[in-house]
């Protein structure tokens, strides 16, 4: 636990950067800085990681070039107490209030802005959540409220975990995780993502973007082949990919993070980089190389060395970290 009561606010600001600063880059909101504080705690339990903060009104982000460097590829569920918090460009409706979810892709780029609040955070690794997911990839910044019947329940038990957390034993804390990440999925899946609200239809979006990441390996997949295995016309695969930027992008982007992957695993460290991009789909290493770039901010020669001198994953003891490294440790 950190707590900063005792602490100048320029001091507990600077504790706070250099703490949360391991997700966020974070800014005191104005005027705020001359009074900021903030107490963090948190409870590990193997795979995921349940925090709680309490700080005063600032702003988050996450850049494209930030989430190609830390490689940090989790999901946060956060649930406001007490406060705001919401997209600071306004878009996709009111902030999340007391009660409220909101979901924080950690692969997604981020710029959001919050009063004076108090959280309740469930991160978890992508692997886990995201297969239990209708649309896995749509869930960033996306609001919940939480006056329905399955928001309040997640809301109660993560509640109830919190507090029942120092009383645990490791084996009853891995008990817990399989039906807390099948009640979260319960809750987003529950609403339809405000990107699929015009109509569209969000189980056949999300099985032709499951498959695109499947076959996302194949350098002559095409849109007429993927039209015709789901047995829909080119012009509604085209309808239905439109808000993720089209077909073409899609799949690019589901070809880029197979890259990316097989770049920071250490067992393809000895594959040269133009093999990566053929095994990846990608016919020309030049090509891929400006778009991985232009897509994470660094060259695959920089993510493959980034990699290599990160920490070593989780391996089941977590003493002498902070709940932040504990967060990055997960995979």
């Amino acid at each position: 636990m950190l707590e900063t009561a005792r602490l100048s606010p320029a001091a507990a600001l600077t504790l706070w950067r250099e703490s949360i600063g391991a997700l966020y880059d974070v800014r005191a909101c104005a005027g705020e800085a001359a009074r900021f504080h903030f107490r963090a705690e948190a409870y590990h339990f193997g795979e995921i990681v349940l925090t709680a903060y309490r700080s005063s009104a600032q702003t988050f982000d996450r850049s494209r070039a930030r989430i190609g460097r830390d490689g940090i590829d989790h999901i946060t569920l956060q649930f406001c107490l007490s406060g705001r918090h919401g997209r600071r460009d306004g878009w996709g409706g009111r902030d999340a209030g007391p009660g409220d979810l909101l979901v924080a892709d950690l692969a997604q780029p981020q710029a959001t802005e919050t009063s004076d609040f108090d959280s309740l955070n469930l991160t978890v690794p992508r692997r886990l959540l995201a297969p239990l997911l209708d649309a896995p990839d749509e869930q960033n910044l996306r609001r919940v409220s939480g006056t329905g019947p399955l928001p309040a329940l997640l809301r109660n038990h993560l509640i109830g975990l919190f507090q029942s957390a120092p009383l645990m034993s490791g084996r009853e804390a891995e008990a817990v995780v399989r039906p807390t990440l099948a009640l979260a999925a319960a809750v987003l899946n529950s609403e339809t993502p405000l990107e699929h609200a015009a109509g569209l239809d969000p189980i056949l979006t999300a099985q032709i973007r499951r498959f695109l990441s499947e076959e996302a390996a194949s350098a002559v997949l095409t849109a007429e082949q993927v039209a015709a295995h789901f047995g829909i016309s080119q012009r509604k695969l085209s309808y239905l990919m439109e808000p993720h930027g089209g077909f073409a992008s899609c799949l690019r982007e589901h070809r880029l993070h197979l890259a990316y992957t097989m770049l920071r695993n250490p067992a393809q460290r000895g594959t040269a980089i133009a093999d990566v991009a053929q095994s990846c789909g990608f016919a020309w290493r030049t090509n891929f190389a400006r778009t991985f770039r232009r897509r994470y901010g660094m060259t695959p020669q920089e993510t493959r060395a980034l990699a290599a001198r990160r920490l070593p994953a989780f391996q089941g003891d977590v003493s002498g970290q902070n709940m932040w490294e504990w967060i990055q440790m997960l995979r």
